[in-house]
């Protein structure tokens, strides 16, 4: 599982959206606790549902081309915040670490960091083997 999330550069984020749910394709770090990080930009539709409900869910995922039934994903969910203003140099230093090509955006005005505090932990390790992970556990495999 912390290898899944460690390894992933991109991921699903489901958000609400009017009476259902958009989901968008983005690229994420990890923080020092495992939270994953987006950049968003405010006229992106994910950004706007998050801003009205920050509620969401974000999936990583690794196909096994064998057999996608075999493929392991993990669901993160909780609320997507703005970073906090104190934090964004350190976080933005290892965003662009992880994506370098993202520097251009960071020089938009409307580019903004968010972190996922997460509530819920769901892992996949392939078929018949799924199971919710308490949040402890799930933080386990990021100290330090």
């Amino acid at each position: 599982m912390h290898d899944l999330v460690k390894a992933g550069k991109t991921a699903a984020l489901s958000t609400t959206y009017e009476r259902g749910t958009f989901t968008s394709f983005v690229p994420y770090v990890l923080d020092a606790q495992g939270r994953p990080v987006i950049l968003v930009s405010e006229i992106s539709v994910h950004t706007d549902n998050l801003d009205k409900n920050p509620s969401c869910s974000l999936m990583v995922s690794k196909v096994n081309e064998e057999s996608v039934y075999e493929s392991q994903r993990l669901t993160l969910i909780g609320q997507m915040k703005p970073v906090p203003e104190k934090e964004i140099e350190e976080v933005k230093k290892a965003y662009l670490k992880r994506h370098p090509d993202s520097e251009i955006l960071f020089q938009l005005a409307d580019f903004h960091l968010y972190r996922l505090e997460i509530e819920k932990v769901y892992y996949v390790g392939g078929f018949a083997s799924a199971e919710w992970v308490e949040l402890k556990d799930y933080q386990k495999g990021f100290e330090q």
